[in-house]
């Protein structure tokens, strides 16, 4: 009910319809937590494309090796005979050199850019051009030909580009040649994909926002009471009056297993009450009989900022401040105009 995933469009997904590869995000009718429609632009972006004042190499090298940054991959000068031509700003050429592709992810920089650095869990506009290694450099999609650039969370990707894009620079153009098991693996997700296909994408960085900073758990849960046994849903009692203004962050039991980074995709059983509305639920992934999976960047800024730190096996609560859930708008009759909402989540799985 409270997902509302956008089909995030753009590269990967289906190059037809463009709707960008969301590894693991719930479908709608998982209700998994609230996601901020807001918060990810994919089909609307508003940036303009890149300029720089350096040409690609028309040979496709990259630039001078780089030994690898503090937020991204490594990267090389080796292309793999891609030849990648075109002036910054417009639309690049890609041929391919036939043969066997690469079998590890390449990463090269043809044009390094001087703006910030991208780093892992961002949210990326680019430009970017997509062709087939096993289909002779048939191009599958292009944010060219739809004239603007696309917007999309880097965890809400195929793994080639949460991998590859970090480390980039604004101003950047970077070369991309992603391996099957780091695209769609046996699956030909359309006419221009072949299944097992090693994917190579041109991809010009044109601004990035970071993710937001995880809150800290404290011990405040502002009378907030939660009973039930792990593994169980649990019952939340809100103690009335007035709600914290601030996100409350608390562990009730903290997990022993993996943590979840900021950005990453996370798999869980949760419940969700308004305080506006008394206590009212509004969602759990509990009434659906499975636990819930979608990417922290997808979703309302009280989760985004609220779930890094947890560990596997784990049971936080959130209570969430409009701002940070839908604000002035009602969700139905169970979420109010400005609405306090509140959710006690077990974290089940983490996928970075």
């Amino acid at each position: 009910m409270f997902t509302n995933l956008r089909p995030t469009r753009v590269l990967l997904l289906l190059l037809m319809t463009v709707a960008l590869v969301a590894t693991g995000c719930a479908d709608a009718e998982d209700g998994a937590a609230t996601v901020d429609e807001d918060q990810t632009a994919a089909d609307e972006p508003s940036a303009a494309p890149a300029d720089g004042d350096e040409g690609a190499p028309e040979d496709g090298a990259g630039s001078e090796a780089a030994a690898g940054t503090p937020d991204g991959p490594a990267t090389s000068t080796d292309s793999a005979g891609v030849e990648v031509t075109g002036e910054p700003g417009t639309k690049p050429e890609v041929s391919l050199p036939g043969g066997e592709p690469p079998t590890e992810l390449v990463v090269v920089d043809l044009i390094e850019g001087d703006g910030d650095q991208v780093p892992e869990g961002a949210t990326v506009t680019t430009d970017y051009v997509g062709v087939s290694w096993l289909n002779d450099g048939v191009e599958f999609d292009s944010s060219w030909d739809r004239g603007e650039p696309a917007t999309f969370p880097l965890n809400g990707v195929i793994p080639g580009w949460t991998n590859g894009i970090p480390g980039m620079r604004e101003g950047g153009r970077r070369l991309l040649i992603i391996p099957p098991d780091q695209a769609y693996g046996a699956q030909a997700p359309s006419p221009d994909i072949a299944a097992n296909d090693t994917l190579v994408f041109v991809i010009d960085m044109v601004s990035f926002e970071r993710p937001p900073e995880p809150v800290e758990p404290g011990t405040d849960d502002a009378g907030v009471e939660v009973s039930g046994e792990p593994g169980e849903e649990p019952q939340i009692t809100l103690p009335g009056g007035e709600p914290p203004a601030e996100l409350l962050v608390v562990d009730l039991i903290e997990g022993d297993g993996e943590e979840a980074p900021a950005g990453s995709i996370v798999t869980t059983q949760y419940v969700g009450v308004s305080w506006t509305n008394d206590g009212e639920k509004f969602d759990a992934s509990w009434d659906r009989g499975e636990p819930a999976t979608f990417p922290l960047s997808n979703v309302i800024e009280g989760w985004t900022r609220g779930i890094p730190g947890m560990r596997v096996g784990g049971r936080r609560l959130l209570v969430i401040p409009p701002e940070q859930a839908y604000g002035a708008e009602a969700r139905g009759e169970d979420i109010a105009p400005n609405d306090t909402l509140v959710f006690v989540i077990d974290l089940v799985d983490v996928n970075q």
